[in-house]
């Protein structure tokens, strides 16, 4: 655990762009500044980068990276791989280095760089794996993004925190019978933890008949047809018109295209049935209400990623580290107060 760059910038007064050049002994920041910002990291654990004269042997100023931008469909520079590449970019840069950006490794090999070692290491997009290790060694050192094993170096987002914002959200507006729908990996078991905690806290729940898990994330056709198992369950278990006054998704493609299903079968969000997703990254061909949910700071997630992999560099032996960011809750217009029913 530690804290991230922006956290620091916020302790010490200054813009996280400050903090950078203090570290890593840049121009444009005066001294009393530099060990201002120092001084705060050491207290607070912060990983100093190594000294001008150990990068300029080590290091050879270039990164591999492994993020498929083409999973953003259709493509979109705002779309969840295209904001986390650009995090990267922006951490290279502040780095003073270079970034390349390739295919993941297949079942026998890594991308040529990466083998010859090429470059000073590895940034690797995991997400939604459920295998929480790569396929083969890295021959240079690594950081995985989202999900990792216990001997890795891993960035990642608060699930279960992030999933306990938006089970209090829902409890707040009275919600007591909420369903999920979501894949079966660890980081979506982390967010139904967190709702199923702050809705019991309220007297609610996510109740089995109303959670429907999947192995591997398909297509919009693919979302509907989980949706309408859920809503068969969920009804056939519950009287009433859909078994639930609130849904639960994975991410915010899931509850997109579940609110544009719902909405096919006449079922009004946020009148009928409120909706929420998590990760705050509006598909384009969503043309609905904007979503509830929790913001992922995709872009902060890239830039420490890099920052961490070169502080690694420095310090070899060091414990493997686990930074984890904070997603905030973003209100937006899916979710309404349960009608109460008069007598």
């Amino acid at each position: 655990m530690g804290i991230t760059i922006r956290r620091l910038a916020q302790l010490a007064g200054v813009s996280h762009v400050t903090v950078l050049r203090a570290l890593h002994g840049r121009d444009a920041v005066s001294e009393r500044t530099r060990r201002h910002v120092i001084e705060l990291a050491r207290k607070h654990h912060f990983p100093l980068p190594p000294t001008r004269a150990t990068e300029s042997q080590d290091r050879l100023n270039a990164l591999c990276s492994m993020i498929d931008t083409q999973n953003d469909i259709p493509p979109s520079n705002q779309g969840f791989s295209h904001r986390l590449l650009a995090g990267l970019i922006r951490g290279v840069a502040a780095c003073g280095a270079e970034l390349m950006n390739v295919s993941g490794p297949s079942e026998t090999e890594w991308p040529l760089v990466v083998n010859r070692r090429q470059v000073d290491g590895v940034v690797m997009e995991f997400g939604d794996e459920l295998a929480p290790h790569p396929p083969l060694p890295a021959p240079v050192p690594m950081v995985l993004i989202f999900a990792g094993p216990p001997q890795a170096d891993v960035v990642t987002v608060a699930n279960f925190d992030g999933g306990r914002l938006l089970g209090a959200h829902l409890a707040e507006l009275g919600h007591r019978r909420v369903a999920y729908l979501g894949l079966r990996s660890s980081m979506s078991l982390e967010r139904l933890a967190g709702l199923r905690t702050a809705l019991e806290q309220d007297g609610g729940s996510t109740p089995p008949e109303c959670v429907t898990l999947f192995q591997q994330s398909g297509g919009r056709e693919f979302t509907t047809e989980m949706l309408d198992r859920l809503l068969a369950r969920a009804r056939a278990a519950n009287a009433g018109a859909n078994g639930f006054t609130a849904l639960a998704c994975y991410n915010d493609y899931l509850a997109a295209a579940a609110i544009l299903h719902l909405r096919e079968r006449g079922v009004r969000v946020p009148e009928d049935v409120s909706v929420i997703g998590f990760d705050h990254v509006r598909p384009v061909w969503y043309d609905g209400p904007a979503l509830t949910t929790v913001a992922m700071p995709l872009e902060e997630i890239g830039a420490e990623a890099v920052r961490l992999l070169y502080w690694r560099l420095a310090h070899p032996d060091a414990p493997p580290r686990r930074l984890v960011l904070n997603a905030p809750l973003v209100a937006g217009e899916t979710t309404r107060a349960v009608k109460t029913v008069s007598s």
